[in-house]
């Protein structure tokens, strides 16, 4: 079965996806683990591919997985389904140079890049950093949108408890990548943490999900971004994985020279060094 439009067109969602994959040339959806990026990702291709753009993707979840080689993982081990701080470090450097080298090569208007950029925890956090880079001119103009997926609390327990029984009985290879319900609750907490540290209001239940201090925080993280925030009201209708992409030209892949140059560089690097500078990933 291939995957199928469910956002109504006649919903804000839907015309919100439609106008960006119309008018931008890289669309990131930026937010937290569990908050319906994937299902937004996929929605946004389709209607991109009804546009006539030839649509490519970048996704931390995917590009993770040519760093975790067993020799890597032997030196830098994932631990409590924590990425190790060296490998998110690579991984976010490799992210800039790959955006402007596609930025290269497929030059015409009907290119479109969509991407999966979690930022929490220095997971693609550069995407969002100013840098003076041959890419920052793209990454912060207005040929970049980030939108950052807002669901209410009563969407968000519904998207919790479709991730449970994607990990249960997984319908796609990729969603036993998504991270463990133990991990997103950690999340939740540290946003809550990370919007008092910005001076920005919390929320009094620590670890639950303040759609208000996700949003505040988020925000916060993208004022160098273009960004708009994307309400997720409605529960969707979701038959098939989020992940059933038949409509993608290609996706964004480190080379194997990518990851041994990037992974020396880390070996470069004391480990106290780059556990500093991942915990601060929040500061711009």
């Amino acid at each position: 079965m291939t995957a199928e439009l469910v956002l109504p067109r006649e919903s804000d969602v839907f015309q919100i996806l439609h106008q960006a994959v119309l008018e931008r040339r890289c669309v990131f959806f930026a937010g937290l683990p569990g908050v319906g990026k994937s299902l937004l990702i996929q929605q946004a291709a389709l209607i991109a591919q009804e546009a006539g753009r030839a649509v490519h993707l970048l996704q931390w979840d995917v590009a993770r997985g040519a760093f975790e080689t067993p020799g890597i993982l032997a030196r830098y081990p994932e631990v409590d389904g924590v990425t190790h701080a060296a490998i998110r470090k690579a991984v976010g450097l490799w992210a800039r140079e790959a955006v402007r080298r596609w930025d290269q090569a497929h030059p015409e208007d009907r290119h479109l890049l969509i991407g999966e950029t979690p930022l929490i925890g220095n997971r693609l956090i550069e995407l969002a950093q100013r840098r003076e880079d041959g890419v920052e001119p793209l990454l912060a103009g207005r040929q970049t949108l980030f939108l950052i997926p807002a669901p209410s609390r009563e969407v968000r327990q519904a998207i919790e408890a479709a991730r449970a029984r994607e990990m249960a009985d997984p319908r796609h290879e990729r969603e036993r990548a998504n991270a463990p319900p133990t991990l997103v609750r950690a999340h939740f907490k540290e946003i809550n943490q990370v919007a008092g540290l910005l001076g920005l209001p919390a929320s009094r239940s620590g670890g639950d999900y303040d759609p208000d201090v996700y949003v505040g925080v988020y925000r916060r993280l993208l004022r160098f971004r273009h960004a708009t925030v994307l309400p997720l009201t409605s529960v969707l209708p979701v038959r098939l994985s989020p992940h059933d992409l038949s409509v993608v030209a290609s996706e964004l892949l480190p080379a194997r020279n990518d990851v041994d140059r990037l992974m020396a560089w880390a070996d470069g690097r004391s480990q106290a060094e780059l556990q500093r500078e991942v915990d601060d990933w929040y500061r711009l």
